[in-house]
């Protein structure tokens, strides 16, 4: 992004709630990760508390624009629990299936809140990897250094004709971890090429996370499938730095670009 995040303004209002952003290898926005959770908010006068305190902050933030924009949660959801995935995450983050559309407050316990609704496709899960929603997780998971964690969406999904309130999770991509370093290390290249193939071939799309060596990203980015997060690119922004950057133009988000020319060696991206 053009404007240096380190040098804005941070209010204490918010100053748990973190968004950052995520890149395609061309460095446009393609969503951006909400990341901890909140005072109370100034957008919505929501107060949230327990597990989906950060999620309900998020989306209340996201709400006041006029353009949807895409979000990704991550839940450390434990896998190797009893029941249903989908009705335990809805259940643990206080939410629930409406058609199309997630209810991100819908245990919230305010009698004047009004219904926060996010359409689904808006929202990606990241969760721990398990078989239980992709067959290829245990061949995903011999790879500990890349830390691999599925992606998930809460969609529609029926029993008998009855349309279950919690849906169920179909995955969607995969986040990885990346070690400091990559572009240097023959040997985890070799590993990190293995591992995007898998992926790829179970239907994952791949997310590059913790990329904080410019040189890292340089080297992925030949990979245009990739997408991309790491404080090379963006360190997670306040609520106050984010919504001065949308008010612009809520419209045009996807097409803010990660400025990278001020790390040395960074000509030519």
């Amino acid at each position: 992004m053009r404007d240096d995040a380190r040098f804005w303004s941070r209010c204490s209002e918010s100053v748990l709630l973190r968004f950052q952003p995520v890149f395609t290898a061309q460095g446009q926005v393609y969503e951006y990760a909400v990341l901890g959770r909140s005072r109370p908010s100034p957008w919505s006068g929501l107060n949230p508390s327990g597990l989906g305190a950060g999620l309900q902050a998020g989306a209340a933030f996201f709400k006041k624009f006029s353009t949807p924009i895409d979000i990704s949660f991550e839940h450390p959801l434990d896998v190797t629990g009893t029941g249903d995935l989908a009705e335990r995450l809805c259940a643990e983050l206080g939410i629930g299936l409406e058609g199309d559309r997630i209810w991100i407050n819908k245990t919230a316990h305010h009698d004047d809140a009004m219904p926060l609704m996010l359409a689904s496709k808006r929202l990606m899960f990241t969760l721990p990897l398990t078989e239980r929603l992709s067959e290829r997780a245990d061949v995903l998971a011999r790879y500990p250094e890349f830390q691999a964690r599925l992606r998930a969406r809460l969609v529609p999904a029926s029993i008998n004709g009855r349309a279950l309130e919690h849906g169920t999770l179909r995955p969607d991509g995969l986040q990885v971890q990346i070690p400091l370093g990559l572009s240097e290390n023959r040997s985890l290249q070799g590993r990190f090429f293995t591992l995007m193939e898998r992926a790829w071939n179970a239907k994952l799309h791949v997310v590059a996370g913790g990329v904080d060596d410019i040189r890292d990203f340089a080297w992925m980015r030949l990979h245009s499938d990739l997408l991309f997060r790491g404080h090379a690119l963006s360190a997670p922004l306040s609520a106050e730095c984010l919504d001065s950057w949308l008010q612009a133009d809520s419209s045009a988000w996807r097409t803010f670009n990660a400025c990278t020319t001020r790390y040395a060696g960074a000509d030519g991206l």
